[in-house]
């Protein structure tokens, strides 16, 4: 290869890299001022599941020129009145039940135990930081001790203690 050929066929790899952080570029905004959008609606007049898929779907087709040219967020879609959004539990109605339910469901955790173990007894998985304060709280507590903490893919053990706070 000669060095004309390399130069050539070097700056056609710079633009190409240009261009494609340019598309990343674009498809981020375009999700970001979605997100926004979907921010800025009230609790009250939030936007069901369905229609919020659509525009985070409809924002990842949009061409280059659009997203970078248009410096307003495109007008959500009309939600359909025939699509009922199934009833899902909200995160605020469970702040601070994980510690009670931890409790009520200790019984059936092994001896030894990781975090996996904890959300399969309780059914759903908490917020990270949640559950982590509460293992935090118990082994602070007394109800449980670190047997191993976590290294590469290997979680945190956890080990119930024999003699529970408050069982005496």
């Amino acid at each position: 290869m000669r060095h004309g050929e390399y130069e050539q066929r070097r700056r056609a790899l710079e633009t190409q890299f240009r261009e494609d952080v340019e598309l990343l570029r674009a498809g981020y905004q375009a999700k970001l001022r979605a997100l926004e959008m979907l921010w800025m609606a009230s609790p009250g007049e939030a936007l069901p599941p369905a229609a919020a898929s659509e525009m985070l779907g409809s924002s990842e087709t949009q061409q280059v020129s659009e997203t970078v040219a248009s410096p307003e967020p495109p007008e959500p879609p009309e939600p359909s009145e025939a699509a009922e959004p199934a009833p899902v539990m909200e995160p605020e109605s469970r702040r601070g039940m994980v510690r009670e339910e931890i409790e009520a469901a200790f019984a059936a955790l092994p001896d030894e135990f990781e975090r996996q173990d904890v959300l399969r007894v309780l059914g759903y998985e908490p917020p990270r930081a949640t559950l982590f304060r509460v293992l935090n709280q118990l082994v602070s507590e007394g109800w449980i001790s670190i047997v191993s903490y976590s290294i590469g893919r290997l979680s945190t053990r956890y080990s119930k203690l024999p003699d529970l706070p408050g069982s005496q």
